[in-house]
């Protein structure tokens, strides 16, 4: 028998396979499945644009930083 978890934002039974991980939780499973963490994702992200702009220019800093120097062709010219 396939494991299932329900959902408690759109409250329907699915496979496991359809929640992601979250080594935090008892079962290791995220609370909502894929589609509803998304759209949840998304509606955050619609309601809060500035923390999404500050958040993408911190990342896109720490990445400039992280990778300052290196040359991604290879070579050394």
């Amino acid at each position: 028998m396939a494991r299932v978890k329900t959902c408690p934002s759109c409250k329907s039974t699915k496979p496991v396979a359809e929640f992601g991980r979250n080594r935090q939780s008892i079962d290791g499973l995220h609370y909502y499945c894929r589609v509803c963490a998304a759209a949840r994702q998304r509606e955050w992200a619609k309601d809060n644009p500035e923390k999404v702009k500050e958040m993408r220019q911190r990342y896109l800093r720490a990445m400039h930083d992280k990778n300052e120097g290196v040359n991604p062709y290879g070579d050394e010219s």
